[in-house]
C-alpha cells in the first residue's frame, strides 16, 4: 500500500459556539493521528470542532447520525436500540459514504455513537472504537460492553477507568490506554505571570486574595457547580480575602439560576466572578490559586484537572472515575474527596488558603508530574506502540460489494431538489422543473435515491428548457396518441370483423331459407 492509510473519524458532537471537553480531547487525538494517517472527520453539523480540524489541514464533512443513549448508559433496551440502527434511514447513506470514501480504518468516538462502527464492520473495514467516558455501572453493563467489543477490532480508552467494563467482559486483549497529554509550551508559559496580574485586576481580585476556580465548558448539574458554591460559602464567611471564579457556558438555565440565587441569598455575589469559557486557557487558569473539579459522575479522564496541574495549581477533586486515576498517579490522592461531599472540598481549600507555602510546593509538584507522566513524548511513545497493533488495512482485504447504481430513469438525491435523467451511464440534470416537462417527462416517475449514490455516476450534459415557440411535443402525450390510434384501429378492425361475421351469417341464413323454399316448391309440384 502506497502512502499513508486513510482514516475516517466520526464525532458525535460539533458544538456551534464552544467545544466540550470530549471534543477537545478528540481534536487532540485527531491532530496526532494525522501524522500517521490521511484523516477525514465526519461531524453531525458544522461547528467549532469542524472549523479547528480544517484549520489543522484535516478534511471534514457533515452527516447527522442517530445516537444510542441506551448503549452509553447500559440500559435494559440496549439490544433492541442498537439492533434497530441498520433499519434507520441514515444507515444506507452511511454505507454509501464508506463505500465512496473507501477508508482503510474507521474511528468511532464514544460509546454513544455505534452506527459508524457497525457499518464499517458490515463492510469489512477495520473498526477502532475510542472510549472517552465511563459506562454506567448497571446490571446491563456486560451486555453493552459486549456490543462495543463485537463491532471493534481495537478499543482505545483514555484511562484505565473507562476500559474497566471491557476488560471485565473479556475484551481486554483488544483494549489499550492512550492517555491525553498537556504541552505547556503551547500556552506561552513565559507570559503567565503577566496574564495572571492583568486578569486578576480586571476581575477585581487583589494580589493577596485566595482565588479558587470552577471550570466547565458547559455547565449542568453533573459538573457539580452547586457543590462548589456550597464549599466556597463557609470559606468566604470566615475570610474576606476568599474569591471564586466560575468559568463555563450554561446549558441548564434553571440550575445555574439556582446557584446564583444561593450566592445572592448569602450576600456574596460580589465575591464570585463569572466568565465564558475561552480557547486561550491560560487566561482561565493563570488567575487562579487552586482548581476545584467537583464532578458528580465518573469522569472518563478529567482534562480540567490535568490542565490545572500543568499550570502549577493545586487540584482538589471528587474521587470519580478518571479524576481519581490522575491524582493518584500524581501522588496527590490526599486531595481527593468522596463524591458529593462539599464539606470535604471546604476542608481541603481551607488548608490551601491558610498555607501559601503548601500551595506553592503542591503546584510545583503537580506541574512536574504533568510534564513527566502526561507529556507529549509519553503520549507519542504509547501511540507508536499502539500503531504496531493495528490490523491490516481495508485496502489489503477483499473489496466490499459495490452499491446498486441506477442505470436508467429519473432520479433525485434525498434532500436535493435536482432531478437527473440517467442516460448512457451518465446523470443529466434538468435545468428546471419546466425543462423536465418540456422533455416529455413527469414528476410522478422520479425515484428518490440516497444522495451519495449519485456520486458514483459521472456528470452528463444538462437538459435545458425548450426554446420559446419551438416547444417539443410531450413524449408522454405522443405515446398516448399512438396508443389511442392503435386502440381505435383495433376497435375498428374488431367492429369490421364482427360486421363481416354477421353479414356472412345473415347471407348463410338467407341462402338456407331460399333452398328450403325451393325444395318445398318442388315437392308441391310433384304432388
Amino acid at each position: 500500500m502506497g502512502g499513508r492509510p486513510k482514516l475516517l473519524l466520526f464525532s458525535h458532537l460539533s458544538g456551534v459556539d464552544v467545544m466540550t471537553g470530549a471534543e477537545k480531547l478528540f481534536l487532540l487525538f485527531i491532530r496526532e493521528l494525522a501524522a500517521h494517517f490521511e484523516c477525514k472527520l465526519v461531524v453531525p453539523q458544522e461547528g467549532v470542532l469542524a472549523a479547528q480540524a480544517r484549520a489543522a489541514g484535516i478534511g471534514t464533512l457533515a452527516m447527522d447520525l442517530p445516537l444510542s443513549l441506551a448503549l452509553f448508559s447500559a440500559l435494559p433496551q440496549v439490544d433492541a436500540e442498537v439492533g434497530a440502527l441498520p433499519s434507520h434511514p441514515a444507515w444506507e447513506p452511511l454505507v454509501f459514504l464508506l463505500l465512496r470514501e473507501s477508508p482503510d480504518y474507521v474511528w468511532t468516538n464514544t460509546t454513544v455513537h455505534p452506527m459508524p462502527a457497525m457499518a464499517a464492520t458490515s463492510l469489512g473495514i477495520p473498526s477502532i472504537w475510542s472510549v472517552m467516558e465511563t459506562m454506567r455501572g448497571t446490571p446491563n453493563r456486560p451486555q453493552a460492553a459486549a456490543i462495543v467489543s463485537l463491532y471493534s477490532q481495537l478499543i482505545v480508552g483514555i484511562s484505565d477507568s473507562v476500559l474497566e467494563p471491557y476488560r471485565e467482559s473479556g475484551a481486554g486483549g483488544k483494549a489499550d490506554v492512550l492517555r491525553p497529554y498537556v504541552d505547556p509550551a503551547a500556552h506561552a508559559p513565559e507570559r503567565w505571570p503577566e496574564i495572571r496580574a492583568r486578569h486578576r485586576g480586571r476581575l477585581g481580585f487583589r494580589d493577596e486574595d485566595f482565588v479558587a476556580g470552577f471550570i466547565a465548558a458547559t455547565i449542568y448539574p453533573n459538573k457539580g457547580l452547586l457543590e462548589f458554591v456550597h464549599a466556597m460559602i463557609p470559606l468566604m464567611k470566615q475570610h474576606s480575602g476568599v474569591r471564586a471564579m466560575i468559568v463555563g457556558k450554561s446549558v441548564d438555565e434553571p440550575y445555574v439560576h439556582a446557584c446564583r440565587e444561593l450566592i445572592w441569598r448569602q450576600d456574596l455575589s460580589s465575591r464570585f466572578a463569572w466568565m465564558e469559557f475561552r480557547e486561550r486557557i491560560e487566561e482561565i487558569y493563570a488567575p487562579m490559586d487552586a482548581v476545584v473539579v467537583p464532578s458528580l459522575v465518573p469522569e472518563g479522564f478529567g482534562m480540567t484537572a490535568l490542565e490545572g496541574m500543568m499550570f502549577g495549581k493545586p487540584v482538589v477533586a471528587f474521587a470519580a472515575g478518571g479524576l481519581r486515576e490522575i491524582l493518584e498517579q500524581a501522588e496527590a490522592g490526599a486531595w481527593l474527596v468522596p463524591t458529593g461531599h462539599a464539606q470535604g472540598l471546604t476542608e481541603r481549600l481551607h488548608m490551601l488558603m491558610y498555607n501559601p507555602a503548601l500551595r506553592q510546593s503542591l503546584g510545583a509538584h503537580n506541574a512536574r508530574v504533568a510534564a513527566e507522566r502526561f507529556g507529549v513524548r509519553q503520549f507519542r511513545e504509547a501511540l507508536g506502540a499502539w500503531l504496531r497493533r493495528l490490523p491490516p488495512p481495508a485496502s489489503q482485504q477483499p473489496a466490499a460489494l459495490p452499491p446498486e447504481i441506477p442505470q436508467h430513469g429519473l432520479v433525485r438525491g434525498a434532500g436535493n431538489g435536482t432531478v437527473y435523467l440517467i442516460q448512457h451511464g451518465r446523470r443529466r440534470p434538468f435545468a428546471s422543473p419546466k425543462a423536465l416537462r418540456d422533455h416529455g417527462f413527469r414528476f410522478e416517475d422520479v425515484r428518490d435515491v440516497p444522495a451519495l449514490v449519485l456520486d458514483f455516476i459521472p456528470d452528463g450534459e444538462p437538459l435545458l428548457e425548450a426554446p420559446a415557440g419551438r416547444r417539443r411535443p410531450r413524449r408522454g402525450r405522443r405515446r398516448l396518441r399512438k396508443r389511442g390510434r392503435a386502440r381505435i384501429r383495433g376497435k375498428r378492425l374488431r367492429v369490421l370483423r364482427r360486421r363481416g361475421r354477421s353479414r356472412r351469417r345473415v347471407a348463410a341464413r338467407s341462402v338456407g331459407r331460399k333452398r328450403r323454399r325451393s325444395a318445398s316448391a318442388r315437392k308441391r309440384k310433384g304432388r
